[in-house]
């Protein structure tokens, strides 16, 4: 298709009040197009020109930048004048930006107005034209999306292994390749930012969105989400969001969206750090859809303007989720549900530190607009307050090149849908963690003739590859919310029964069972994310093909899910697979039963895993699964992965965390409390540590020393090369309060071939001994306490003295702690408040008589 750039006659065309926005912005008149890829310098915030642009706008034009719009129900067409279905305050697309001065729009869930790349960016464009050339101010719209695997919006795209995979692959370098690539990929369809990365510590194995989040533990976690957020970036075009601020993914119940109790302490060490580290690269920051300690995180000025603004320096976009001003008296019954409770809603919103309003399915962009303006013409919120927020979003637009060139060529997506695929099977078989493996099952040998079974097919249709993709994938809910059609779209796909059919030819064996797709269903009737069963001729045909097999696969799990509707009251598998397993488990003898699992959270107990020879935990590994898993079945790939959770032994342990205080349960009943540890995982070959040593065993200061690095030496025993992942943990300090069980303090990965041996270097993360010192309140500064710190590498363990005690990320007590009049800020007026407090306790105390 044509370049759709501004062509120089159009440019002419332009009125003056852009030309004049264009010019105070420092920003060159769509001369050229930001070639996708290409890096942009972004301006100096100095504001100067922004500045000037704000003073010309009006009220209206102002609140209407702060509007993100979303634009899923289009019907056919997709330009200004596509009609706007979602709401009826707009008649067409256009009129959102015309009339409502709109400044953001969205296609939500991963799904799009259509799914053809270039029918896609040449839309956008047409919208886009539109915008600059007909509104007063000719400020460019910032669209987003939801491309948190792969840009999962485009029939034919690359589906990365989700973020659960991402954490079990501890590769930092090939996790930010892959957020590199879907950057681009956005960019190339005229998109703007992505919601992602997801940087919510996970907690409870019930939660319906565990499969979007990458550790439980707070250090890895930051540091995938600051190297997805930096590859998300990378092209200047992008920009990244750091999601769900905060403690987002530690609801009480594992219920989405609910409310999180927490204590500062915990807070502060835990939860609040992983989100700091992520900030170092994203523009932007997407706020928690619940509550912490009672408090709406949308209405918690501690949270997003002492916490993000004050104390982490953030000075991008902060955004809503989905409608979530109108969840502060839906969800949480914060407020009551009355005209007055939504603009209270709205206010402490916007007061708490909210830059732009996500209106969704509920809130229609006139009810956030008009309520605003109402707010500030009645001396509720000052203009100043809008001021700042339109500042940030138009430094935002501004720095991802959208002044400088709105639109983008028509000819660059296609070379780039379905692109990356070394990095997506990379990351797929590296995410693979081996759970189990008695008496050397696995490798297979490759001669054997091999059944293939578990859930795959719907009234004829196979539909296994739904899990292998999970949510966000071409639909919210997963691959057309499961309710799959003829014609696609589908992502660029390998599947398990195609690999190994391809592999094994006439030798394989595939019985699918039943798998209906329930994503908006399944927790109303069995929280089995899913509907599953064995139907008398499946089972027959089961029992006849395992009798003449040399091995048995077993592929289980869940389907695809998302939020709320996900979430579950249960981890062991559905009840139709647990008997699958049974059935082929009674009906073979001294064959090798192989169990691969497929899913989003830990599904699957030891009711089944004792069934099973090997169990090969595969997550959603996105397009590659079919290679991934068949290369690693037949030996061709050595499993690393390494679990990033910890995968307790029953839900009603839940929940567990390794770095947890002690004593995690019941002092002695460690074994029937957790089933797999966090860094639990096998491989194919052995390995051995030897000869674990510091650079510096004695740190004076921790927070001005030079970095102290871990070295120890990995030798394959075995007989089969591999990589292995090598981890650092501090196993045992004890303080001024209770200490983790354990805290990885670093990792690395190193391949080797058998007997090969290497040393390892591996710089260590002393922030990670960051404790909050004092009683229970938790409110003290963060510190590294002086004492000795045994640091282990598998058996191997060496010790840290630390002889002073230092803060490291934050020298600063819990931000709020001398807030005494709870204005929101910490200045004399607290100061002369505290005075006055104490002054009374010491005039009650000299009056008091004494106590007998």
């Amino acid at each position: 298709m044509s370049d759709d750039r501004l062509s120089e006659r159009e440019s002419e065309g332009i009125d003056e009040s852009r030309r004049t926005f264009m010019k105070t912005t420092g920003a060159a008149t769509a001369a050229s197009a930001v070639g996708v890829g290409a890096s942009t310098a972004a301006a100096e915030r100095t504001g100067t020109g922004i500045d000037d642009v704000i003073d010309e706008l009006t009220l209206e034009q102002k609140v209407g930048q702060m509007t993100q719009v979303a634009i899923d129900d289009l019907g056919e067409g997709f330009g200004p004048e596509t009609a706007f279905n979602d709401h009826d305050d707009a008649e067409t697309l256009g009129e959102l930006f015309t009339e409502l001065h709109v400044g953001s729009i969205l296609n939500g869930g991963a799904t799009g107005p259509t799914f053809d790349g270039e029918e896609f960016v040449a839309g956008l464009n047409r919208l886009q034209r539109y915008t600059v050339e007909n509104t007063a101010s000719g400020i460019p719209f910032i669209w987003g999306c939801d491309a948190l695997h792969g840009n999962t919006l485009l029939d034919g795209c690359t589906s990365f292994p989700q973020r659960l995979n991402m954490g079990a692959t501890r590769d930092v370098e090939l996790v930010e390749a892959a957020a590199t690539h879907t950057g681009n990929e956005v960019a190339a369809m005229g998109g703007h930012w992505t919601f992602g990365p997801t940087v919510d510590v996970l907690r409870d194995m019930r939660w319906g969105r565990y499969f979007e989040g990458h550790s439980e533990d707070s250090m890895l976690l930051g540091e995938l989400g600051k190297a997805r957020a930096r590859g998300f970036q990378r092209n200047g075009r992008v920009a990244a969001t750091v999601k769900h601020f905060a403690g987002y993914g530690t609801p009480n119940t594992g219920k989405d969206r609910a409310h999180a109790r927490t204590s500062m302490r915990d807070l502060r060490t835990r939860q609040l750090p992983a989100y700091e580290r992520a900030l170092e690269e994203a523009e932007t920051v997407m706020v928690n859809s619940g509550a912490v300690n009672g408090k709406p995180a949308h209405a918690s000025q501690w949270l997003l303007t002492q916490v993000l603004r004050e104390r982490f320096e953030f000075d991008g976009v902060v955004l809503t989720d989905w409608d979530d001003f109108k969840r502060m008296i839906s969800n949480h019954e914060y407020l009551p549900d009355t005209d007055e409770g939504w603009r209270e809603a709205v206010r402490q919103g916007l007061e708490a530190g909210i830059d732009m309003h996500m209106c969704g399915g509920e809130t229609a962009p006139t009810e956030f607009i008009e309520t605003t303006i109402d707010l500030v013409e009645r001396g509720e919120l000052s203009e100043d307050r809008i001021d700042e927020s339109v500042r940030r979003i138009l430094e935002l637009k501004r720095d991802l090149g959208l002044f400088d060139q709105p639109t983008v060529p028509e000819d660059e997506i296609g070379g780039l849908v379905g692109g990356a695929r070394d990095v997506s099977e990379r990351l797929a078989k590296e995410s693979l963690v081996l759970l189990e493996n008695e008496a050397d099952a696995l490798p297979l040998e490759g001669a054997e003739d091999v059944l293939l079974t578990g859930p795959g097919v719907e009234a004829g249709t196979s539909n296994r590859f739904l899990m292998q993709h999970g949510g966000w994938t071409l639909g919210w809910q997963g691959i057309e919310d499961g309710d799959l059609t003829e014609d696609g779209p589908r992502p660029r796909q390998n599947t398990i029964a195609g690999e190994l059919s391809d592999r094994l030819g006439d030798r394989l064996t595939h019985v699918p069972t039943e798998f209906e797709a329930a994503p908006y269903a399944s927790i109303y009737e069995n929280f089995d994310n899913g509907f599953f069963d064995v139907t008398d001729e499946q089972e027959a045909a089961v029992v006849d093909a395992a009798d003449a097999a040399d091995a048995v696969v077993v592929v289980l799990g869940e389907g695809p899910h998302n939020e709320g509707f996900g979430d579950r009251d249960k981890m062991r598998l559905p009840e139709a697979q647990r008997n699958l397993v049974k059935l082929v488990d009674e009906a073979t003898d001294d064959v090798p039963l192989v169990g691969v699992i497929v899913a989003g959270s830990p599904r699957g107990t030891a009711e089944t895993f004792d069934r099973l020879d090997a169990v090969l935990f595969a997550g959603q590994p996105g397009s590659d699964t079919g290679v991934a898993v068949a290369d690693t079945l037949f030996g061709d790939n050595n499993p690393s992965g390494r679990l990033p959770f910890t995968w307790e032994a029953n839900v009603g342990h839940v929940p567990l965390f390794y770095d947890d205080y002690p004593p995690r349960q019941s002092v002695g009943a460690e074994s029937g409390m957790v089933q797999y540890e966090f860094g639990h995982g096998l491989s194919y070959t052995d390995w051995e540590y030897s000869d674990l040593s510091l650079s510096r065993d004695t740190v004076g200061n921790p927070a001005r020393n030079p970095p102290v690095t871990a070295r120890v030496t990995v030798e394959n025993t075995g007989e089969r090369p591999g990589e292995h992942i090598v981890e650092v943990y501090n196993t045992e300090f004890y303080g001024s309060v209770l200490q983790p069980h354990r805290r990885l303090m670093g990792f690395d990965r190193v391949a080797l071939g058998p007997g090969e041996s290497a040393t390892v270097e591996i710089e260590l993360d002393l922030a990670t001994l960051e404790v909050v010192p004092g009683d229970v309140p938790g409110d003290r500064a963060k510190v590294v306490e002086a004492g000795e710190y045994e640091l282990s590498v598998g058996d191997e363990s060496t010790t840290l003295t630390v002889r002073n005690a230092a803060s490291i990320t934050d020298s600063e007590p819990a931000p709020g702690r001398y807030d005494i009049d709870n204005d929101g800020s910490e200045d004399f007026e607290d100061v002369m408040a505290l005075y006055r407090r104490l002054k009374r306790r010491g005039d009650v105390g000299k009056r008091s008589p004494p106590h007998r």
